[in-house]
């Protein structure tokens, strides 16, 4: 059952990467929004986060959902998603308004953005923490008797 779910869960987070990175690079209005709230961070590094976050997030996601490189892919997944629950959380608390954008805009009829949001709040962190439940999944070891099943 547990080789199954990690299928499950990777196809899902790599789906989830593809899709919200392919929007990002439609319209980076609302990440570019979201990063400049972080006044702790340099200009260079924000601009590097803005340019690069959505290639990252579809090579990953691509790579996630193909099954490649496992060994770099799925730790690199991991720290996307704990640095989207840790950023969820900093929102959070410091009172971010609007959303990030991952997910399209819910009200142009975006189906994906009405389940899962992207305004900040709880809603964003309990997502975002069930993702990373889901990417910690993957390193569940596998029995030697699934090994062939799985990467």
């Amino acid at each position: 059952m547990i080789p199954l779910l990690k299928i499950v869960f990777r196809v899902l987070l790599g789906g989830m990467l593809l899709f919200a990175g392919y929007l990002k690079l439609q319209d980076n209005t609302a990440l570019f929004e979201s990063v400049a709230y972080i006044s702790w961070i340099p200009l260079i590094l924000k601009s590097v986060i803005i340019d690069t976050l959505p290639w990252i997030e579809m090579i990953v996601g691509g790579l996630l959902i193909l099954n490649v490189l496992g060994k770099i892919i799925k730790p690199a997944a991991f720290v996307i998603y704990l640095s989207f629950f840790i950023f969820a959380i900093y929102g959070l608390g410091a009172g971010i308004e609007g959303d990030c954008g991952c997910f399209g805009d819910s009200e142009n009829g975006s189906i994906i953005a009405s389940l899962l949001g992207s305004e900040f709040g709880w809603r964003m962190v309990i997502r975002n923490g069930i993702f990373l439940m889901m990417a910690s999944a993957l390193f569940i070891p596998a029995r030697k008797t699934d090994l062939a099943e799985e990467d």
